[in-house]
């Protein structure tokens, strides 16, 4: 692909954020989301995976999506349709940082990303660059979006990329779509579990995350 045509498709891609944004995404809601989902009837599943594996493209929140696979489908079968969006939307952000925009992608994250932690994931090889893709698909507060996008830009190959995201977001998936199964009786005490499990989640995920990190700066100084 020639490099006009390459600057040509992402100004075609930012003005098409801009629109769908503006027009349909600043005001939706988990609820919003499954109104439209069920309207579809017996292509539910499907309207729901297509939804997923396109919205995170313009930095739509995934939670917001998993509370509306938990209200749509339940648990155990939202957790299965989610899964799949989630991969193959993981799966296009990758390629579209690596092929299409990795320039404009490249820039937004330097200014949007801790130094460090940059550095170290643009560096990382084999192992490494798996186990940090892995702790930051663990983690609720790290930007879903951007991972996907900074690993376009990495080396990591796309299998092990795809391996790490399934299974890192597997647990925040399931705990995500639990709270959207059980957020229609917000005073049951599954309810409340299923809000303390998130935070769990997320002290749990960022506690290995440092551990993870001091273990590997001792072997590096050693």
């Amino acid at each position: 692909m020639s490099k006009r045509l390459k600057q040509v498709l992402i100004i075609v891609l930012i003005i098409a954020f801009f629109l769908i944004y503006k027009a349909f995404l600043s005001d939706v809601t988990a609820q919003s989301i499954r109104d439209w989902i069920t309207g579809f009837g017996t292509l539910a599943p499907i309207a729901y995976i297509l939804v997923w594996a396109l919205l995170p493209v313009f930095f739509f929140p995934v939670p917001v999506l998993a509370l509306a696979g938990g209200l749509s489908f339940g648990l155990w079968i939202g957790t299965l349709y989610t899964l799949i969006g989630a991969v193959l939307n993981s799966s296009l952000m990758f390629w579209l940082a690596k092929v299409l925009a990795r320039d404009m992608v490249n820039k937004y994250l330097e200014e949007k990303m801790p130094k460090k932690w940059w550095d170290r994931f643009m560096r990382a090889e084999g192992k490494e660059s798996f186990l940090i893709v892995f702790i930051c698909r663990l983690i609720p507060a790290m930007p879903y979006n951007v991972i996907n996008y900074a690993s376009g830009l990495t080396n990591i190959p796309f299998s092990k990329y795809t391996t790490a995201t399934i299974i890192g977001i597997l647990p925040g998936t399931v705990i995500f779509l639990n709270v959207g199964d059980k957020i229609l009786d917000m005073h049951s005490p599954q309810f409340i579990i299923s809000i303390v499990l998130v935070i769990l989640l997320t002290l749990g995920s960022v506690l290995l995350g440092k551990t993870v990190a001091k273990k590997k700066e001792n072997v590096m100084e050693n």
